[in-house]
This record gives structure tokens, C-alpha cells and sequence, in this order.
């Protein structure tokens, strides 16, 4: 094994320096020639910039492949044959600019002969749906890394990780086929990654993201191809049809960014009525930037992304298969949640630009998620499916036997129906997950609570209970609180998230005076909108038990005796009085002290005032005296 991993990593820095050497030549002959990409309205880039870029992926790639591995070999010869047409269609595209339509028919006709030669998922005995899945799959998965080449360093990084997480795979499950083109590939990547990160020296055009693409779709299909090889735990084969879907799942949850980021694009152009083969800024990463991260944190934060979902899939799949697609389970809801979170800046995206006539498919999915309730009910029953198996999960370490199995398949319509009632008494679905908040939270804990109650009682009513584990219930408590409260609040989570780092990229710092309910609400509304420039820097409050603590993240620094120390050492801009009931004398103490020392002081006042009144009595002795409120608009 030593021998083995000794040799991988002299081919990995062999692929790697062979790349690091190459790319600079490319660039030089690029800029020399004038193959440069000039700067358009729908790209990223603000200057000329290199291109081709991908041919020194494909020759640092191919010529030690070709050295290392036995081209006789049916899957070898079919990855270089493939590799070296994608490569070719992307090379021609890069010159003639094809049609996507002619793109397309030609990495068509390509994918039917490799996919006929041999190149196809191993499904035994379905062959129609392998060869199906196979040509959807190549395709696919050509045109996605295509697409998310839309950002210095994003494709080639991702590239690389999806590599390391694919040899990671082959050596977990003894995949030999998979392990060195991976790891040759990771390293064409790395060298190539070192120039095309961030500000870019050069691009790799699409004869490297059709190589990459179709590479990675191809090592995902040859990983599918074992023979009685033991997986989780020891104690199946991939001889059955549930280790069939766990053989699809880890190359998808591997390659989950550039999956993830086609869906979306792909949906938001055709709720927009554009074209899905339309270039623009529309992608993950643009719409991560549009958010508050810089570029480089863009790119970085999805390929930590895409290393942990990797990373716990391979884990999962050596131990547990019923804890790998619970897990699975929970990462596409949290993708969809992402997804729809995303989609809330078409707006912004777009950019007000005049959209196309919405397709039946657009229109078809938008009325499905107006349906609000069904929506949630169904991803609830979903969760709770999840739960209810992970409980048990949990319980048993990871395997579930056929004992309870049996258990769970005879329990869950119980389990389901009373949870989803529960939920639904308790008013979970008549608010919107996007405003979620504490009232939710003992809405969730009573229906869980109850819920939980009402299954036991019908179990040791019926069952006696024999059989049953209260600890496997107890653990679905915690799990269906811990998964339906989560999605509830995910949308919130994102929010805070990115507007913290969104808040990062202010420059006029500015300080509240008021840590109290004024200075909550202040700042609460100073996130959510995004049309200014202002960074809180803290708040002065003349309470010193509130000294160090802390309001949404936003630290209470003092008093108003140290306003003028606070106000040079963080060269504050703006003071905002937050205190709703402060006098108008304490706001002129302040004032005078920021105008000497050049800084604007702004009183924040409530939008509407509620002044009390005295009842007046009634002349109808039959009705109760009402009391009046007048509302006053500052």
C-alpha cells in the first residue's frame, strides 16, 4: 500500500509539473499570436486575457496516462478516445465558434460510439436505463463543467477536488481503474489552477472544460464498474439493486457543485424566459459575489464545499449505506433550500433586463412552489422519512437489521401521519419559512412532543410495545426537531450569513448609541436593506452591565464617556441615536461632542408614535368604554 501511494504521488507532482511548466508557454504564445479573450459585458473578466489554457491540462494529462497505464485495456482506450474528441470539439469551438446546437449533435454522435464501445454505467440487468443514463450522464456532465467555467480558478478547482474525491474512492473500494487518471488529472489541474486563479493570466477555453467535463463524467462511470467488491460495513455486494444506487450516488454527491450549478442556472433562464444555453452572471458564484464575498472567497468556499459533502460521502460509504443516502438526503434538501435562496436575486441578476416569454416547464414549476403548503408538507414528509432512519440508525451504529426494518416499514405511515397532523394543528404551515422565528421553534417543540406521545401510545396499544426501542423514539424526537426546525430557519441562516459578509465590504464605519430594543430594531433594519454603505462598528451604551456583550454580532465598546476615545480609535463616521425615548438633551450632549470632532450625529426616531388617550366615558351604557389610540407620523 505504502509502494502503491509512493507511486501515485510521483505521478501527481509529474502531471503537476508538467502543467505548472506548460501553461506559462501557452500564455506567452497566446499573447504573442493575440488569442486573448477581450473583455465583454456578459464575463467576468475586466482585461485581455490568455486563452487555450486547456491545452496544457490535455497534454499534461494524456502523455503521462498514456506512459503509465496499458492502452489495451478497454477502459483506458475508451477515456483517451473520449478524452481526445471532447478535447478536439472544445479545441474547433474555441476557433469556429460552433452553434450550440451543433456543439451539442457533435458531443452527441461522440458519446453514442464511446457509450456503444463499452464507456456505460454498470447496471446489471437493466441495459436500456444504463445506456439512457450513460448518454444523459456524459453529456451532461461535459456541459456542466463547460458552464461553470465562469470565474477565475472555479472550474479548474473544482475539477481538482472532484479528482482527489474520485482517487479517494477508487482506493477505498480498490477501483484501479479510476485511481491514477484521477490523480493525473488533479494534478494537471493544480498547475493550471496556480495561473488561473485570481486575477486570471489565462483562460481554458472549452477544449478544457469539455476535457474536464467529459473526464470526470467518465472516471464517475468507470467507478460503477466493480465485482463483488464488500462496501459498507462488509456485509453487502454491489450485486443488489440498493448497492446499485449507492454506486450512482457517490460520483453525483462528488460532483455536486457543477451538478447543482447547472440546475440552477438551467431553472432560473427558463423561469426568466431566457435561453439555458444564454451566457451571463447568473451563475453560483456571480450570484455568491452579489451576496458580499470577494471572488477568491467565492471560488474557495465552493471547493470547501464540494471537499466536505466528498468528504463525508466517502466516509458514509465505507460504513454505513442506509447512513450514506440518509445523509444524501439531507444535503439535496439543504442544495434545494440554497437553490431557492439563490433565485431570490433574478432580479437583481438580471438586472431589470426585459425577459422572454416563460416556457410551459418554468410556468409549470412556478405554480408548484406558490403551492406553499403542499410544498412543505411534502418536503416534511420527506424529512420526517429521514429522521425516522436515522434514528435508528444512530441507535443500532450505523445498520439496520432486517428485524428492524421490517419494524419501521410497518410503523412509518403511523409515524408520518400523526407528525404531519401534529405539525399542521399546531399552525406550522400557515407562515412562511422565510419568517421564521421563536413562535415557530414552541410550535415545532409542542408538535414533536405530542406527536411523539400520540406514537408510543398507539405502539404499546397495539404492540405492547414488543420489539420496539425507546431509545430509537427518543432519538426521532431530537431528529424530527432538529430537521424541521432547521429547514425552517435555513432560509434566515443564509440571510444572516451572507449579509455579515456582505457587511464587510463597507467603508463608512459608523456607531450606535443605545444598546437596547431601539438599537435591535436599528440594526435589524439597517441588514436587511443593501442600498448603503454604513458598517457598524459597535454600540456606546451608558448601562455597564451591557459593557462587552454583544447584538448580533455588533459589540457593545462602552459608555458615553468614552464616545470620543471610541470615535478616533475606529474613525467613526456616522453616530446613530437609537434610543426612542431619549430626551432631546441628550441628543444635543452628543451632537456637540461629534461636531467637534467632525462627525455627523443622525437621532433615529420610531416610524409611528403611540400616544395614549383617556377613555371617553360612553353614552351607550350596553357597550364597554373603548380606549383610543391616536397614531402620530414623524
Amino acid at each position: 500500500m505504502a509502494t502503491m501511494v509512493a507511486e501515485l504521488v510521483g505521478y501527481f507532482l509529474l502531471s503537476f509539473v508538467l502543467s505548472a511548466l506548460i501553461t506559462p508557454i501557452v500564455i506567452l504564445f497566446a499573447q504573442k499570436t493575440g488569442l486573448v479573450a477581450m473583455p465583454r459585458q456578459d464575463r467576468w473578466h475586466s482585461k485581455p486575457t490568455a486563452l487555450y489554457g486547456g491545452t496544457a491540462i490535455f497534454v499534461s494529462f494524456i502523455i503521462p496516462f498514456v506512459i503509465a497505464s496499458p492502452i489495451h485495456e478497454n477502459g483506458n482506450l475508451l477515456l483517451i478516445a473520449g478524452a481526445c474528441l471532447f478535447f478536439l470539439i472544445g479545441l474547433l469551438d474555441d476557433f469556429l465558434e460552433f452553434t450550440p446546437q451543433s456543439k451539442f449533435l457533435a458531443q452527441l454522435v461522440c458519446v453514442v460510439l464511446l457509450v456503444g464501445f463499452g464507456l456505460k454505467i454498470n447496471l446489471p440487468g437493466y441495459p436500456v436505463t444504463s445506456i439512457c443514463l450513460s448518454l444523459f450522464w456524459l453529456i451532461g456532465m461535459a456541459n456542466a463543467i463547460n458552464i461553470l467555467d465562469n470565474m477565475d480558478g472555479l472550474s479548474s478547482g473544482i475539477t481538482m477536488v472532484a479528482c482527489f474525491s474520485l482517487a479517494g474512492y477508487g482506493l477505498m473500494f480498490g477501483i484501479s481503474n479510476v485511481i491514477l487518471p484521477s490523480i493525473l488529472l488533479a494534478g494537471a489541474c493544480l498547475g493550471f489552477f496556480i495561473y488561473n486563479f485570481k486575477p486570471a493570466k489565462i483562460f481554458m477555453g472549452d477544449c478544457g472544460s469539455l476535457f474536464l467535463g467529459f473526464m470526470l463524467g467518465g472516471l464517475a462511470i468507470v467507478s460503477t464498474h466493480l465485482h463483488e467488491t464488500n462496501v459498507a460495513g462488509g456485509q453487502e455486494t454491489f450485486a443488489s439493486l440498493s448497492n446499485i444506487v449507492l454506486m450512482l450516488a457517490v460520483p453525483i454527491s462528488v460532483l455536486i457543485i457543477p451538478i447543482f450549478d447547472t440546475a440552477l442556472v438551467s431553472f432560473s433562464r427558463l423561469q426568466s424566459g431566457r435561453a439555458i444555453s444564454q451566457g451571463g452572471r447568473d451563475h453560483t458564484s456571480h450570484r455568491l459575489v452579489l451576496l458580499g464575498l470577494s471572488e477568491e472567497r467565492a471560488v474557495l468556499t465552493l471547493m470547501i464545499a464540494a471537499a466536505a459533502v466528498s468528504a463525508v460521502t466517502l466516509y458514509m460509504a465505507a460504513h454505513s449505506m442506509e447512513g450514506l443516502l440518509a445523509v444524501l438526503s439531507i444535503t439535496a434538501v439543504i442544495s434545494m433550500f440554497f437553490g431557492v435562496f439563490l433565485s431570490y436575486l433574478n432580479k437583481d441578476v438580471y438586472d431589470g433586463k426585459k425577459a422572454g416569454k416563460r416556457s410551459r416547464i418554468a410556468g409549470a414549476m412556478a405554480m408548484i412552489l406558490n403551492k406553499r403548503q403542499i410544498l412543505q408538507v411534502c418536503i416534511d414528509l420527506f424529512l420526517l422519512t429521514v429522521g425516522y432512519y436515522s434514528a435508528y440508525l444512530l441507535k443500532f451504529d450505523g445498520q439496520i437489521s432486517p428485524f428492524n426494518q421490517s419494524l419501521i416499514e410497518k410503523t412509518l405511515p403511523l409515524v408520518l401521519g400523526v407528525k404531519v397532523c401534529c405539525l399542521w394543528f399546531f399552525g406550522l404551515y400557515r407562515g412562511q419559512w422565510r419568517f421564521a422565528s421563536l413562535d415557530d421553534t414552541f410550535k415545532i417543540i409542542k408538535a414533536t412532543l405530542v406527536s411523539s406521545a400520540i406514537i408510543v401510545g398507539v405502539l404499546v396499544f397495539v404492540y405492547r410495545f414488543q420489539g420496539f426501542s425507546r431509545v430509537a423514539f427518543f432519538l426521532d424526537a431530537i431528529m424530527t426537531f432538529l430537521l424541521i426546525g432547521g429547514i425552517r430557519f435555513l432560509m434566515r441562516m443564509f440571510n444572516e450569513y451572507f449579509i455579515r459578509q456582505a457587511e464587510k465590504g463597507h467603508s463608512i464605519p459608523i456607531l450606535i448609541y443605545g444598546a437596547g430594543d431601539g438599537g435591535d430594531l436599528f440594526l435589524r433594519e439597517l441588514r436587511k436593506r443593501r442600498n448603503h454603505d454604513y458598517l457598524p462598528v459597535g454600540f456606546i451604551d451608558d448601562d455597564i452591565a451591557k459593557q462587552g456583550q454583544e447584538i448580533h454580532g455588533v459589540k457593545v465598546l462602552g459608555t458615553g464617556r468614552d464616545l470620543e476615545k471610541i470615535i478616533k480609535r475606529h474613525g467613526i463616521k456616522i453616530v446613530f441615536i437609537s434610543i426612542l425615548s431619549s430626551p432631546l438633551s441628550l441628543f444635543e450632549v452628543i451632537r456637540d461632542k461629534c461636531k467637534k470632532l467632525g462627525v455627523r450625529c443622525v437621532q433615529m426616531r420610531p416610524l409611528v408614535s403611540f400616544e395614549k388617550i383617556e377613555p371617553k366615558p360612553s353614552t351607550d351604557r350596553k357597550k364597554a368604554p373603548t380606549q383610543v389610540l391616536s397614531i402620530k407620523r414623524d
